[in-house]
């Protein structure tokens, strides 16, 4: 099941300026499945620097976080993830935008997400994926988040209860990370890459 939406409905992924979501093609034979996850002839987003794999627990919700700098990509190996995306950039037509995309390991599919989509990534069940950056984290590309059940931030988790980090539970509301983010473009952090 992979599919993308404003909460389940099925769109083309154009709902947010630059949010990229495209099926992958597994090859198969007697062996079993060899699936391309990346080209950069695709031209989703610009070239992962670093990839990391993540292993994540049902019911667990990561972020809700925005960067100013980096892409993200996303490719669920096994299990079932729903990513929550809202766009906090003032200079797109998507600005203010939000998105539900479902993807599981069953149906290979790459997200990307721009900088300036604030997203969080809830596991469904058991959850495996790799995750990409364009710019190698070194702490440098700050984030700022803001809590997953925001009434502003309007994404309706499938859990209203899920398993948060304590610093995620402390995140402040969707005002305060638009103008953090607001502020990080103007002022940039010291110790980000010119």
């Amino acid at each position: 099941m992979s599919s993308f939406g404003d909460d389940g409905g099925t769109r083309d992924g154009s709902d947010i300026a630059d949010v990229t979501v495209r099926a992958l093609d597994p090859i198969g034979d007697i062996r079993g499945d060899l699936c391309e996850i990346h080209r950069d002839e695709w031209e989703l987003a610009p070239r992962p620097v670093q990839w990391t794999f993540v292993n994540t627990k049902p019911r667990v919700l990561r972020g809700v976080h925005v960067h100013y700098l980096r892409w993200d990509y996303m490719i669920v190996l096994d299990g079932h993830a729903t990513i929550g995306l809202k766009d906090v950039r003032h200079d797109q037509k998507s600005f203010g935008h939000k998105m539900m995309i479902e993807v599981t390991g069953d149906e290979p599919t790459a997200v990307t997400i721009p900088p300036g989509v604030a997203h969080g990534i809830y596991a469904n069940s058991a959850l495996r994926y790799l995750y990409g950056l364009t710019v190698a984290w070194d702490g440098s590309d700050e984030d700022v988040g803001c809590r997953f059940d925001d009434p502003a931030l309007a994404i309706n988790w499938p859990s209203a209860t899920p398993l948060v980090l304590p610093r995620d539970l402390d995140l402040p509301d969707f005002a305060t990370l638009l103008r953090r983010y607001k502020a990080m473009l103007i002022a940039p952090p010291r110790n980000a890459p010119l």
